[in-house]
Parts: C-alpha cells; sequence; structure tokens
C-alpha cells in the first residue's frame, strides 16, 4: 500500500482524512467477522479447558479402578533399631518374625606399616597395584596420598581409597570394598618399586561377609543389608546383629483409597464448576463461551447420571452414595470419609466390588471412564467439536484475508482519485490566478 499523502488542492482540505474516513466505513464487515473470530477462538479455548477437566475426572477413575488401589500395605516392627520395613502395594499381610546374626559387610584393607607423612615421604618411584583384577600405574616419586588418588581416579575399581592417621601418629593407605558381600571380596598384588615402600597387611582388618538372618525360622542370606525379596512387598534395611527376635507386621493400609476418592471428588468438582461458569455466560447472551452448546449440557447430565447411578454388583453396596460419595443440593459432590471408612471396616470386598465390579472391570469408575471417553476419545464428541471450529475459523480466516486484500485495492483507487482531483483543484486555482493577472494588466 503506498505511503500516506497530504493533499493540498480544495482549500487546503486533507483529502487523506476523507479517504481513510471512506475506507474505515468500509472495513465494518471485516470488523464484524473478527470479532465473530475472536469469539470462536475463546470458545476453542473453552473446549480445550474442558478436555482437561475431563482428563482429570477419568484419570481419578482410572486409578480407583485400578486393581491395585485396594492392596495398600503398612509396616510396623518391634524394634526399629535392629531393622527397618517398609511395605509397598500388594505386600504380603502377617507378622514375620526375624533374627540377625551377622550383617553383609565390605572388605577392608589396610597397609602393613605405616608412613611419618601423607604428602611428602615418597612410597613408591615406579611399578603396579592389581586390586581386584584393576591395575593401578603409577609414576615417579608418589606419596600415600597420591597413590590414593591414582587408586581412586581408576575406572571402575571395585574399591575407595584412604588415608588415614593412625594412633601413633603415622598414617596408612586403607582399601574399602565398595560393595558388601563375600563375592565382592578383593585381592590386591603389589608389585611397587623405589620409595619408603607400601606393604598390605596379610589378614583383612575385615572380610567382606553376606548378611545371615532368619524370617519365621527359615535362614536367608543376602549381599546386601537391604533386603527386597525376603518378605513379598516389603524392603528390609539390616542395622544391627541380634539373637532376640524382631517381630514385623505386615497390615492393609486403605488410606490410600481416600485419598484416591478425595481426588476424584476435586477433579468432578472441578470439571462441574466450569461447566457452570459457561452456563451462566451463555446466559447473559455472552457468545464467547460453549455454555449454550447441546454437548456441554448432555456432558453434565451424563456424568451425573453415571455417578449417582445403580451399579448391579451382587453385594452390599449398589451405590457410590452408599459409601460417602453423594451430591449436596448445590449439586457438588461431596465426600463424607467416615462413611466410606465404616464400609471398608464391614465389607471391605462390597466396596471394591463396587468400585472395580464383580469382574474387576464393571464397576461404578468403570461405567465413569466409559462414559467419558465417549467424549474425549480419538472422534469422540470434543475433538469433533474442536475440529468443527478450525474449519469454521480458517473460513473466517480466508474471508477476512480476501476482504482486507479487496479494501486495499480499494483504498489505492480512492487516493489515486482524490490525487487527481487535487491536482485538477490546483490546476483551475492557478489557471483563476493567471486570468485575475492579465484582467488587471487590461484594464
Amino acid at each position: 500500500m503506498s505511503s500516506p499523502i497530504t493533499l493540498s488542492g480544495f482549500n487546503n482540505i486533507d483529502f487523506n482524512s476523507i479517504v481513510e474516513a471512506l475506507y474505515q466505513q468500509e472495513r465494518q464487515p471485516v470488523l464484524q467477522l473478527q470479532t465473530q473470530q475472536a469469539q470462536l477462538e475463546k470458545q476453542k479455548t473453552a473446549y480445550g479447558t474442558l478436555a482437561t477437566r475431563l482428563s482429570a475426572v477419568e484419570s481419578a477413575a482410572q486409578d480407583l479402578a485400578s486393581s491395585v488401589a485396594f492392596t495398600g500395605a503398612s509396616a510396623s516392627v518391634s524394634r526399629e533399631s535392629t531393622v527397618k520395613a517398609s511395605a509397598s502395594n500388594g505386600a504380603a499381610t502377617g507378622s514375620y518374625s526375624l533374627t540377625v546374626s551377622q550383617l553383609a559387610r565390605a572388605q577392608v584393607t589396610a597397609t602393613n606399616g605405616t608412613t611419618p607423612d601423607a604428602d611428602t615421604t615418597v612410597v613408591a618411584t615406579g611399578g603396579s597395584l592389581v586390586i581386584g583384577g584393576k591395575t593401578v600405574t603409577v609414576g615417579s616419586g608418589v606419596t600415600l596420598k597420591g597413590l590414593a588418588t591414582a587408586i581412586n581416579e581408576t575406572a571402575d575399581i571395585g574399591v575407595t581409597a584412604s588415608v588415614v592417621r593412625s594412633t601413633g601418629g603415622a598414617y596408612q593407605l586403607v582399601l574399602t570394598g565398595k560393595e558388601t558381600g563375600a563375592a565382592n571380596s578383593f585381592s590386591v598384588t603389589n608389585s611397587l618399586t623405589g620409595g619408603a615402600g607400601v606393604s598390605f597387611a596379610p589378614a583383612n582388618a575385615q572380610t567382606a561377609q553376606d548378611a545371615a538372618f532368619t524370617i519365621n525360622n527359615v535362614a536367608v542370606t543376602s549381599a546386601s543389608n537391604t533386603v527386597e525379596d525376603a518378605i513379598p512387598g516389603v524392603l528390609l534395611t539390616l542395622q544391627e546383629e541380634t539373637a532376640a527376635p524382631v517381630v514385623i507386621t505386615i497390615t492393609a493400609d486403605l488410606s490410600s483409597v481416600e485419598g484416591l476418592v478425595k481426588k476424584f471428588t476435586s477433579a468432578y468438582n472441578d470439571l462441574q464448576a466450569f461447566i457452570d461458569q459457561q452456563t451462566k455466560a451463555y446466559a447473559s447472551k455472552e457468545r464467547d463461551n460453549i455454555g449454550g452448546d447441546p454437548l456441554v449440557r448432555q456432558l453434565r447430565n451424563s456424568m451425573s447420571r453415571v455417578v449417582s447411578g445403580e451399579i448391579a454388583t451382587g453385594d452390599t453396596f449398589t451405590s457410590l452414595s452408599q459409601v460417602g460419595l453423594t451430591f449436596n443440593r448445590a449439586g457438588q459432590l461431596e465426600f463424607r470419609n467416615a462413611e466410606l471408612q465404616t464400609a471398608l471396616s464391614s465389607n471391605r470386598a462390597g466396596v471394591i466390588a463396587l468400585f472395580q465390579g464383580a469382574s474387576g472391570s464393571d464397576g461404578a469408575f468403570d461405567k465413569i471412564k466409559s462414559a467419558i471417553s465417549n467424549y474425549t476419545s480419538s472422534g469422540g464428541l470434543l475433538p469433533n467439536a474442536r475440529t468443527r471450529l478450525d474449519d469454521q475459523l480458517g473460513k473466517l480466516g480466508s474471508r477476512i484475508s480476501e476482504m482486507e486484500r479487496r479494501l486495499a485495492i480499494r483504498k489505492e483507487a480512492l487516493q489515486k482519485e482524490f490525487v487527481a482531483a487535487d491536482l485538477a483543484i490546483a490546476q483551475l486555482n492557478s489557471s483563476k490566478s493567471q486570468l485575475g493577472s492579465l484582467s488587471s494588466s487590461l484594464f
């Protein structure tokens, strides 16, 4: 488009302001389409928010329909100074008696002699150490601290080297295995030469060994003091040796069910609050919302029916309202945990049947998932609604672009017309001035 022009022919009138006024008047249909476009964009965003809220409800329902929802367990130990225990979902409930005859240990090997200092006395001028099959080669003039550094910098070596000060004030090199267990013992082959020399004690300061313990009088060994498979689903951490039995008790822990139901309740109410907001906006004659879409009304009714509906479980409980999930007068879902705990205490199997169904796939929360999938799945109602909006926005964008193109041409034509008119008026004014001058000279 050409640059703005300032026209000065007809009594110095700025014709450019006239052109701009005409342009803006003819651009009104474009502005109307842009308003419609903005409304559709907000509706598209609203559908995205609706999909997010629905996904949260679906995820919470999935957790409650899962077979692991009721498999929580907790562990208690009669003497935690000896052993610690933590139970995961599915842990075998019961009472277990444990004794520990020995803990797993890592090998510790120290140098036989001592060195008066660790930083200046040269202990070797060449040669190598082979520790657990890994070779450590040293250069000239290595100190005790330098030897420890060379060992620690050797890739994949199974020990950690440290320099310690002994009781007499001299220094020793100590090698400590990185892993506990008899299988992780190591040998040392000393081929260092020169210097003050380094030798290793013939006996280890500590011998590598496995943990040995009993659970309900069954002997068990482990290379580590952290034991995962002695009791199914229970992690044991052995901390001290004891001949006196320690009792470990694994019990069912249904506190996780409470948390999952709270999560579902919150997600459901968030969804309903959003639908209410959209419905009120539509009732207020606003058009940048989805409150008037029959899909939204259908979703609200569908979710309400499935949450409050009856489930054929063949057991005591046939609706969620019987276990503490009920609607209040405002239409919000309320969770009464005391009622759920009472139901779990009196008939845990009945609650499981209600949540997960007799076959594990047709319970209340499976039905909620199925209802939601009609809206969120590929080809479902929500993706189709967003696709429809994308099509409308695409067509609107094309119409707006075409109208803007035509308006630009129209504006340029108007500018040319007024430039020509301005030039003609200027020429007429010039002729008038010339005629006036001629008349003055003749009379």
